[in-house]
């Protein structure tokens, strides 16, 4: 009974701590999660205090100020605690897997994978690779359902309670690197996949692109039409951009009405011929409300296109996709120009 009553509150405050952090957009680091799991526990009233004070007014939890939680009430004073959460999670998977291996029979099969489960999650830094276990320690869960058709009730709450776990941690993943908005990538995910491909792209000495793309004269639409009907444009423009790019793409919301498109392998010449279809189909698409059909007429976008260069830092490359789509915008909009300076012709049919 003892040994329930913990699971159950280990697994509480674990997923009352990830949900908060993303709702409040923090990173899920070792030492953000310190923080959090103190504060769901009540483990320092003035961490309590100040954590309060900052949701009631509106504060923001920033890079700084979260360090600075750490350093006063995790740093100092207690340096165990993302020791301690790992070891509670530790103690959930013992617990299960020793009712496993009563209620089986299967004590030697799965030995060696609760001892290297065990041990993986007394290693293991960040909340992502704790959570990589989880997923492997249900689906070993799961496989032994071939060993008989009756599990008892305690195996059962157990595995549910890992599937709830893994789902949370999948819910707080999915938070943290989507728009809320327009379901496209949000700049924290661009930023990680940047950096990902263009890793790749250099040990592989594969062409990577980018594309900045601006919708043309959103602030003059947003006035006219309200920010609902605006809102709604924007989730349009994401949802067809995602459409018109290949999968191993990513299209995300760089910053309000401006998205960004990293296409791996893929040279300027190539890159060129994927902005103009995206900026043709939008020259050529004529926008109404869905409930009352009404017209609003074309919108356009301009976008600036900048090709990776071995060795530079990836904010050269974002900065020349910017100059770039900065020319477009300032030769009539609705443009294509690269960081060569070239541009697009336009279809003389749009003209």
């Amino acid at each position: 009974m003892e040994e329930k009553k913990f699971m159950d509150q280990t697994l509480t405050c674990v997923r009352l701590a990830l949900p908060l952090m993303s709702k409040h957009n923090i990173p899920i680091t070792p030492r953000n999660y310190s923080v959090w799991y103190k504060y769901i526990t009540f483990s320092d009233i003035e961490l309590n205090r100040i954590i309060d004070e900052t949701l009631k007014e509106g504060g923001s939890f920033s890079k700084e100020f979260n360090e600075t939680l750490f350093q006063r009430f995790c740093a100092e004073k207690d340096e165990n605690d993302l020791r301690k959460i790992k070891e509670d999670l530790r103690q959930v998977l013992v617990l299960m897997f020793s009712q496993i291996s009563e209620l089986t029979g299967h004590t030697d099969e799965y030995q060696q994978a609760v001892t290297d489960s065990v041990n993986m999650l007394s290693s293991l830094d960040s909340i992502e690779e704790i959570r990589k276990v989880v997923l492997e320690i249900v689906d070993k869960t799961k496989t032994l359902g071939q060993f008989g058709k009756s599990f008892s009730k305690q195996l059962k709450e157990a595995t549910q309670a890992l599937e709830e776990l893994k789902k949370d941690f999948e819910q707080v993943k999915t938070e943290a690197t989507i728009d809320p908005l327009t379901g496209v990538a949000n700049r924290k995910l661009f930023d990680e996949t940047l950096a990902s491909l263009t890793e790749e792209a250099t040990h592989q000495n594969s062409p990577l692109t980018l594309l900045l793309i601006d919708i043309d004269h959103f602030k003059r639409f947003n006035d006219e039409h309200g920010h609902l009907i605006g809102d709604e444009v924007l989730k349009f423009v994401a949802k067809k951009i995602k459409d018109l790019i290949k999968g191993g793409d990513l299209v995300a919301r760089f910053g309000g009405e401006e998205f960004s498109v990293i296409l791996p392998r893929t040279g300027l010449e190539t890159a060129r011929i994927v902005a103009e279809h995206i900026r043709s189909f939008f020259a050529k698409t004529s926008l109404k409300t869905k409930t009352t059909s009404m017209i609003l007429g074309n919108i356009t976008v301009s976008i600036g296109i900048s090709s990776l260069r071995a060795g530079e830092p990836l904010d050269d490359l974002i900065r020349r996709a910017d100059q770039s789509l900065y020319q477009a915008k300032n030769a009539g909009r609705n443009r294509i120009v690269d960081e060569l300076g070239e541009e697009t012709p336009i279809n003389p049919a749009e003209s």
